[in-house]
C-alpha cells in the first residue's frame, strides 16, 4: 500500500487536481472531506472525458463535478487476494484503503500487487484477468 497519498477536496479546481497528478506522477487523486474521510476519487480519465465532453468550460469545474463518489474501498486487514477480487469485480486498477470510519490511509494499485505476485501464481492469474478484460486487443484473440 502507498501511504501518505496526496488528496484533494470536493471544491478543489480540476486544474489543482491535475497539478497534483502531475507532481505525484499518478493517475488518481482521492477526494476527502475535512476529517480525511474518503468521499470519492478523480482519475485522469475522469478529467479527460468528463471535463472536455460536458457543457461547462474545464476552468469552471471542481473535483465534485467529475469525481466518482461510489468508490469500492478496502480496510488495512484485507488480504491481497481480497483486493484483487475487488479489482476484478469492479474492473478497477486502484483501491483506496480506509479505516473503519472511512478515513483514508493509503491506496493499493495493480503495480503494488504485481510486486508481490512473483511468488504467487494465483495472484499472477488474477492480475492477468483484470488487465485482459479491459484491453480491446485481448478481445480480438
Amino acid at each position: 500500500m502507498t501511504r501518505n497519498v496526496r488528496t484533494a477536496r470536493r471544491d478543489s479546481s480540476l486544474r489543482e487536481v491535475a497539478r497534483l497528478m502531475k507532481e505525484e506522477d499518478c493517475g488518481v487523486i482521492p477526494i476527502v472531506n475535512e476529517h480525511g474521510r474518503l468521499e470519492g476519487i478523480v482519475t485522469d480519465r475522469d478529467i479527460a472525458i468528463q471535463a472536455f465532453s460536458g457543457g461547462q468550460p474545464p476552468e469552471q469545474l471542481r473535483a465534485s463535478d467529475v469525481m466518482t463518489d461510489d468508490v469500492p474501498a478496502a480496510t488495512p486487514d484485507e488480504t491481497l487476494h481480497t483486493l484483487v477480487d475487488i479489482m476484478a469485480r469492479e474492473q478497477i486498477r486502484r483501491v483506496p484503503v480506509v479505516e473503519r470510519d472511512d478515513r483514508l490511509i493509503g491506496i493499493v494499485t495493480m503495480g503494488d500487487i504485481a510486486k508481490h505476485a512473483d511468488a504467487d501464481e494465483e495472484l499472477q492469474r488474477a492480475l492477468e484477468r483484470i488487465s485482459s478484460r479491459r484491453s480491446f486487443w485481448s478481445r480480438l484473440r
